[in-house]
């Protein structure tokens, strides 16, 4: 009996403490503050808000030089800003007319489709304007949005060109994939872009780093020929090679080495962004950002703390009821289910389970699913007409029968691709195996037989 009674005791400490983790967090000292270290969670657009982005065709000109023979040179001014002798310029329009159609635009909204797809964003609305080509994007409200909405508006040409002469060695169409990928260091965790070529682009690679490797004339000068990586004629990075690259594969480091997830997480999202913009077709037409509006969430958050509180209320009745009627099995179930919400919170911060209006309906399945579970087994305890363990084990089973077709409708609704479903899906899913496995144990561990009155 000592020994139930402490075991008991430990349980319920156990419980207690994964819920103060679960609502209030672990705190430590980051930069002399106290710091959440746990993931937030992620809401819908219509619990956060979202930020929606206007994108116009670009109306603006650029200067073209050219030399004495015709040819097109960034090399034509002097110092004083003057064009060289023999040299001319010309202002053109940074979007020709014949580019302005229908199927250039159909091809803008997909490459901006493909790249918010490559950033992780599984939340979003995208519009086209088939009369004036604009396209409107509305994104959830985080951390990382601004970043997201400036990589829409770049055309994302990828070149490889010699720092000297400005000739294209490489650019997209040598390109296979990109992705972020790691490697671990001495220092710390560090994040690089992964550029995988095709068959063409390894053979180019490979002839690149043979030519532009580290060399010294007789004298011991360095005439090392460099290479320049760019995107949108935006110089990432400059550089030569120490030995011929045979894999076909380049990698740039993205950041410093770290040992911070927050920091080894950002530099993975710049990693992805990029890989986004270089392993899509380039844009034809060059758009610019006309508006950038947050939209408040399409219902009051007043309304959402109402509806959040009409569910814990219920389930308050609930546990007052099994209270008085269960006495000390009550209160332990009363004890487990805080618990049991606690680690669903868990499993959905770091699941990264996107919270939306809809997943209430989940939310309130769980709760219901989880109390007639309770409900039937503390019945059956206060009955005393069979053994914990029977009672226990017929509780699963009629559960079981129940529950697993809800659990088969959950793993469907994860893989359907709109997020009010997908969210269902994945917060019926965790919901249901936490409480299986959970309501076994606090079950096993707190309840006993003969604890109410007949």
């Amino acid at each position: 009996m000592k020994k139930s009674k402490i075991l008991k005791g430990l349980t319920v400490l156990v419980i207690i403490a994964i819920c103060l983790i679960s609502f209030c967090g672990i705190y430590v000292r980051k930069q002399g503050r106290m710091t959440n270290v746990m993931p937030e969670y992620r809401l819908g657009m219509n619990l956060s808000g979202a930020r929606v982005a206007k994108f116009k065709i670009s109306d603006k000109t650029e200067e073209i030089i050219y030399d004495a023979e015709g040819n097109v040179t960034t090399d034509g001014t002097n110092e004083d800003g003057t064009l060289k002798e023999g040299y001319t310029k010309e202002s053109k329009p940074v979007n020709s007319e014949e580019l302005l159609n229908e199927k250039n635009y159909e091809i803008a909204k997909r490459i901006m489709q493909n790249r918010i797809d490559n950033m992780g964003i599984n939340e979003y609305d995208l519009r086209l304007n088939y009369n004036n080509g604009e396209i409107i994007v509305a994104l959830p409200e985080d951390s990382y949005t601004d970043m997201a909405i400036a990589n829409l508006s770049y055309l994302g040409k990828f070149e490889i060109k010699d720092s000297k002469t400005d000739e294209v060695l490489m650019d997209n169409s040598n390109i296979k994939n990109a992705a972020a990928v790691y490697g671990n260091t001495n220092t710390g965790t560090r994040v690089y872009l992964s550029i995988e070529f095709n068959k063409e682009g390894k053979q180019k690679l490979e002839d690149i780093t043979r030519k532009y490797i580290s060399s010294k004339d007789e004298e011991g000068n360095d005439t090392t020929n460099k290479i320049s990586i760019k995107l949108d004629d935006e110089t990432l990075l400059e550089t030569y090679f120490d030995e011929p690259i045979t894999t076909g594969s380049l990698e740039l480091s993205i950041g410093s080495a770290s040992n911070s997830n927050e920091e080894i997480s950002d530099y993975v999202k710049q990693a992805n962004q990029i890989a986004g913009l270089i392993k899509n077709d380039v844009m034809k037409i060059k758009y610019e950002l006309s508006e950038n509006n947050y939209v408040s969430a399409s219902i009051d958050n007043i309304d959402i703390k109402v509806v959040l509180c009409v569910i814990i209320a219920i389930q308050m009745i609930g546990f007052i009821y099994w209270s008085i009627r269960y006495k000390a099995n009550g209160i332990f179930a009363l004890v487990g289910t805080c618990g049991f919400m606690a680690i669903i919170m868990l499993a959905v911060r770091y699941a990264n389970v996107t919270i939306s209006l809809e997943s209430i309906v989940a939310i309130i399945s769980i709760l219901v699913s989880n109390f007639l579970m309770l409900q039937y087994a503390l019945r059956k305890l206060s009955k005393a007409e069979e053994n914990k363990a029977e009672i226990i084990k017929e509780t699963y089973k009629r559960y079981t029968s129940i529950l697993l077709p809800l659990l088969i409708v959950a793993i469907v609704f994860t893989f359907i691709n709109w997020l009010p479903i997908a969210s269902i899906g994945m917060l019926l899913f965790w919901g249901m195996v936490i409480l299986m496995l959970y309501n076994y144990i606090t079950m096993s561990l707190l309840f006993d037989l003969k604890e109410t009155r007949k």
